[in-house]
């Protein structure tokens, strides 16, 4: 038990860093952080329906279609009828969209690789692996 009170405690100060940070990022591209990672999604994969960004967010589609509302409003996002199911929305970026989810992304790497850089050299690919392992454990949603 010991090793999973650490290891949670742990966790919980890794989310509220990692929360902090992308606060402070999404401020710097006048979005909020939610639209962020709505925005650096839709750059990694393309063009993508209101009910697969929800599922990825971890979000209700209502939600995720209000968050899009917004990104829509200011012009970083577009949304159109599916191909091939009239019921559902796709949604793509923007040229301005995609300047928007580059700047998010550098300043993420940026923040991140400043957090890197206090990881002491002979510990950062243990520290990688294990944070590359932990993704897809919560990816994968085997976090039961």
């Amino acid at each position: 038990m010991a090793d999973q009170d650490r290891f949670a405690r742990a966790l919980l100060a890794l989310a509220r860093g990692l929360g902090r940070v992308a606060r402070e990022r999404a401020r710097e591209s006048d979005v909020t952080p939610q639209q962020a990672e709505t925005l650096q999604l839709i750059a990694e994969r393309g063009s993508l329906s209101t009910s697969t960004l929800a599922t990825l967010l971890g979000i209700d589609p209502s939600t995720a279609s209000r968050n899009l509302s917004g990104l829509e409003r200011t012009g970083l996002i577009a949304r159109q009828k599916g191909s091939d199911d009239g019921r559902q929305t796709d949604v793509r970026l923007t040229p301005r969209g995609r300047r928007a989810a580059v700047s998010v992304g550098t300043g993420a790497n940026s923040a991140f690789g400043s957090l890197l850089e206090k990881v002491p050299r002979a510990e950062r690919a243990r520290v990688i692996d294990a944070l590359e392992t932990m993704a897809k454990v919560v990816e994968s949603g085997d976090s039961d």
